[in-house]
């Protein structure tokens, strides 16, 4: 039950305070006794529901401890730098906005103005969405905790994107891939790193990933099996991106099998199966090490980029070499689905809204069949 006290403030005004017992005493004051009436009300139905009262109290948590609550509830279950990320967001644009706010006084309005706010000072349509969604997260985990009766993030209108917003999709043609690998003789075996990536469509992380033993020749395939990234200046080894992208990858390519034969006869470390297969660079020098993790951020400037505009082609990231496997293997006539299950999406709906413009538009095999169907009737 609630009960509703009145007592004597400073200066011999009246102040009602209303008390109830929900995991402890609570209280709340009021100037007004029909308002402290009408709350001592929601208290009981609350009570009654089984619903905790703590958003009731005016002292209840902040945004920023029920932003460190849900990340410490989602911790296990995070990539290493999926928790980074969400680290960050929280840091730089949430807390910095909400993080001194009581939870329960958060408004769905103030949260859709904070999201046009966003959108306003330059941050793409997808940066600001992932955004919204940490910030949709942690009062999602304060409203199962009934800290809060609704999240604020509901209803919100997120912007939408535009062509402009879209990054630019780079796709390679075999011969342009060896004019590259080419051009990168000199910095070998960066050049096999290029058509290795062109022809297989790993991402970044899972070629910094590589070990010897997953080059397996005899099966002719790569087994992706661990990724490594930079997180918070050091090197993590970690999983692939979802369940799907632990896979198998076939080497199609008897040029390339041929190449690789010979790379792993001649790495310095082959006889060891959990060596990286491909070398970093020494830190202020051109060295290859074959102790150190292939950064692709540094391969880029360094090496990809320079080849890039020496041989006149068009800027490009490393990811668009995963691009150009994609956009080979389907104009060699694989199926979609098998292009997925490649390149290790989640499931063929992601590989569909990338490349469906690439599929083949030949109908002749399916004129033929429906000829043969409609002649029957």
């Amino acid at each position: 039950m609630a009960h509703v006290k009145e007592v004597e403030r400073a200066g011999g005004k009246p102040s009602y305070i209303v008390r109830w017992r929900d995991n402890g005493f609570k209280q709340r004051s009021f100037k007004v006794k029909r308002e402290a009436e009408r709350f001592a009300l929601k208290v009981e139905s609350d009570l009654a529901e089984g619903q905790s009262t703590d958003r009731l109290v005016k002292n209840s948590k902040t945004v920023a401890e029920i932003v460190a609550a849900s990340m410490t509830a989602s911790a296990p279950g995070l990539k290493p730098r999926t928790r980074q990320s969400y680290e960050t967001i929280y840091r730089n644009r949430i807390l910095p906005t909400f993080g001194k706010r009581r939870a329960s006084t958060v408004t769905r309005a103030e949260v859709q103005a904070w999201v046009v706010k966003l959108h306003a000072d330059g941050l793409s349509q997808a940066t600001v969405h992932h955004h919204y969604v940490a910030l949709k997260k942690a009062f999602k985990h304060a409203l199962h905790d009934r800290l809060i009766d609704h999240n604020p993030c509901d209803g919100v209108t997120l912007p939408k994107t535009h062509a402009t917003e879209e990054p630019s999709v780079v796709f390679l043609t075999a011969v342009q891939v060896e004019r590259l690998a080419t051009r990168l003789d000199p910095v070998a075996p960066y050049d096999l790193l290029v058509r290795f990536a062109a022809y297989t469509g790993l991402r970044a992380a899972e070629l910094a990933g590589l070990r010897v033993r997953d080059l397996d020749l005899a099966a002719g395939h790569v087994s992706v099996r661990q990724t490594m990234q930079r997180i918070a200046g050091e090197w993590v080894v970690g999983t692939p991106k979802s369940r799907r992208s632990t896979r198998d990858v076939p080497l199609m390519h008897s040029g390339l099998i041929a190449d690789l034969r010979r790379y792993k006869m001649s790495h310095p470390r082959s006889g060891d199966g959990d060596a990286l297969l491909w070398p970093g660079r020494n830190v202020g020098s051109h060295v290859l090490n074959y102790d150190h993790v292939l950064d692709v951020g540094s391969f880029r400037r360094n090496y990809f980029r320079p080849a890039l505009r020496a041989l006149e082609m068009p800027d490009m990231r490393v990811h668009d070499l995963r691009h150009t496997a994609a956009s080979l293997w389907l104009a060699a006539g694989f199926k979609p689905y098998e292009v997925s299950r490649w390149l290790g999406h989640a499931n063929i709906t992601t590989t569909d809204s990338i490349y469906a413009h690439l599929y083949p538009s030949d109908y002749t095999e399916h004129v033929a069949r429906f000829d043969a169907f409609i002649g029957v009737l």
